[in-house]
This record gives structure tokens, C-alpha cells and sequence, in this order.
């Protein structure tokens, strides 16, 4: 039975650079999901869309768990009611959101309106959590929250002061809140399974809610009639950005470290908004490069600790609260979650 570091090997190079390219084609994949999505609901219900592409997903990863970390790291019967949360948040309720919100937002609004979800996840890590966090934190939530109510307004006072708002976006920001429950959750099972048995479990778990959910709707979906380029997109949505994605993110987290990687999280708007205007036409304005750069900046400012934060940490170390290395140990499993898209 291969480990993972065995298994790992397969993919990796004695070239560093390698390691890289796996994070670089891993933000284009996620990026490339809200284009994918684009097409698939044009021919598919929401519901049927999120659970065949998560059947599929959970059968891409499940060979690699098995092959990398074997029968002796399947999640304990404890481990359930962590595993059906993370289900519920950031398969079922994450993915029945993004697919209804991509039917009208568009895919560079909705990928800049996800980015905030850093900003929400260490809202929710302070309150449950106990995570701390200074004053430049302080100054990203505000700059995060400006450039999301840029995007979902298209930069007119008119639209929020009417609440006209597109209902897609306001679905987006939804998937943005249940991913940062589902990355909290994910801090907390970072103790208990390992990041890809909990990944692969959740697909799984999740799946099964959403075939659930989506039962109404199967009879009704004609899956012989879907075009080539629907039929295309979710191959890519299944198995690329939900499969591929997550083991090379997994082999490159795991050689760069999670610091490293956060960059390339950011690069995931960028790439939703060159691959729409390459394959939907889509037109970018303004309002897109000042919300880019509030969010972006206030993500920046949230996910790393001024100094004060950091001596607080150290001195919450130093007397011997075990609890915040648990924190502290979950934070590369919080940069690694934030990648499904």
C-alpha cells in the first residue's frame, strides 16, 4: 500500500518548479468553473448539475485516497457529524447556490464575489474559534466587504439604493458564507481524518444530499439530448476543477507550503474573468477592476497578521493554550479548502 509522500511522487519532479505549475493550472481549472458552469446550466437543472458533477468527483478521488492513504485512514463513525457538516455546507448547500446563481450572474462577477469568503471565514473563526485578529485585519473586512458591494451593485449608488440588485450575486455571496462554515469545519476535522479522506467523504456525502435534493428533477433531464459543449463542461467541472484541482493543489501545498499558496487562490477572479471574455464575451468595466482591488487587498489584509496579532499568538503559545496549535495547524487546511470551486 502506497503512502501519501509515495504517492505524491508520482506526481512530483526533483524540479521545484513543477510544484508551481500544478498551483498555476489549479487556479486556471477553478477559475475556469464559472465559465463551465455558464454553459451546464443553460441545459441543466441546478440541483441535477451539482450532483451529477459531485458523483462523478467522488468517484475521481476516491482511487487516489485509497491508493495514497488505504483503508486504515477511512474516517471513524466519530468523525460523521463533521463530515455530514462539511457535506452540508460546502458540497450541498455551496454548490446548489453556485449552480442557481451562475443561470444570471456573470462568471467574473460571481468569481469576485466568492473571493470574500477569507474575509467571512475569519468572522466565524473569531466568534467559534477564538482566532484574534488586529487592526490591519480589521481594515481588510471593511476594504473586503466595499469591493463585494461594488461588484453586486456594477458600481451604482442607484442599484443598492433601489435594492435592484441580480439575485445571482446575492446566490454567490450565499456560497461564500456557507464556504467559510464549511472551511471553520474543515479546521476542526483537520485534526481528526486527513485532508483528502475528508474532501473525498464529504464529495461523497454530499452527493447523496444533493441527488436527494435533485431526485424531482432527474426524470425531467434529458441526458442524451445535452450538447457536446454542456456534456464538456461537466467532465471539466467533475473531474478537472474537482478532481485534477485537488490533487495537484494537495502535492503543491504540500511541497511549497500553505503560505506560498494563497497567491495563486487570487489568481482564480483574474482567470474567471479572462476565460469569460475569451468564451462568453463578456465585458469588463470598471466597477470589475475596483472591486477586484478592494476584495483582493482586503483578503490580503485578513488572511496575514499584523505584528500585534502575531505577538498575541505567540504569547497565547508560550502559556500553554494547546487549543490555537489546533488553529494553527488548520490554517494550511483553510488555504487548501477554499480551493473548490
Amino acid at each position: 500500500m502506497q503512502s501519501y509522500t509515495e504517492g505524491q511522487q508520482i506526481l512530483d519532479s526533483r524540479r521545484f518548479e513543477w510544484h508551481y505549475l500544478f498551483l498555476f493550472l489549479t487556479a486556471m481549472m477553478w477559475g475556469g468553473a464559472f465559465v463551465a458552469a455558464k454553459f451546464v446550466v443553460l441545459e441543466m437543472h441546478p440541483l441535477v448539475a451539482a450532483a451529477v458533477r459531485f458523483s462523478i468527483s467522488f468517484l475521481f478521488l476516491l482511487p487516489f485516497f485509497l491508493r495514497w492513504e488505504g483503508l486504515k485512514n477511512l474516517p471513524k463513525l466519530r468523525d460523521l457529524p463533521v463530515l455530514l457538516l462539511l457535506a452540508a455546507t460546502g458540497v450541498f448547500l455551496y454548490n446548489a447556490l453556485f449552480f442557481y446563481g451562475m443561470r444570471t450572474s456573470a462568471a467574473t462577477d460571481g468569481a469576485l464575489v466568492i473571493a470574500s469568503s477569507p474575509m467571512i471565514t475569519a468572522i466565524i473563526s473569531f466568534f467559534v474559534l477564538k482566532e484574534r485578529f488586529g487592526p490591519g485585519q480589521l481594515l481588510g473586512f471593511f476594504l473586503c466587504l466595499a469591493g463585494v458591494t461594488v461588484i453586486i451593485t456594477k458600481g451604482s449608488l442607484s442599484v443598492l439604493a433601489a435594492w435592484a440588485v441580480n439575485q445571482g450575486d446575492l446566490m454567490l455571496f450565499g456560497c461564500a458564507v456557507s464556504w467559510a462554515v464549511y472551511s471553520v469545519a474543515g479546521k476542526i476535522a483537520t485534526g481528526r481524518m486527513t485532508p483528502l479522506a475528508s474532501s473525498t467523504f464529504s464529495n461523497g456525502l454530499g452527493a447523496v444530499m444533493l441527488l436527494i435534493a435533485a431526485g424531482p428533477f432527474l426524470p425531467r433531464q434529458s441526458f442524451l439530448d445535452l450538447s457536446p459543449v454542456t456534456m464538456g463542461s461537466m467532465l471539466f467541472l467533475a473531474v478537472f476543477a474537482s478532481g485534477v484541482a485537488f490533487v495537484f493543489w494537495l502535492v503543491g501545498v504540500n511541497k511549497v507550503g500553505a503560505g506560498r499558496t494563497s497567491i495563486f487562490v487570487n489568481m482564480v477572479p483574474v482567470w474567471s474573468a479572462l476565460l469569460g471574455v475569451l468564451f462568453l464575451g463578456e465585458r469588463l468595466a470598471l466597477f470589475h477592476l475596483v472591486g477586484a482591488v478592494l476584495t483582493l487587498g482586503g483578503v490580503y489584509l485578513v488572511t496575514h497578521k499584523d505584528v500585534g496579532s502575531r505577538k498575541s499568538d505567540a504569547g497565547m503559545l508560550a502559556s500553554g493554550k494547546s487549543k490555537l496549535q489546533g488553529i494553527r495547524d488548520g490554517s494550511a487546511c483553510d488555504v487548501r479548502l477554499t480551493g473548490r470551486r
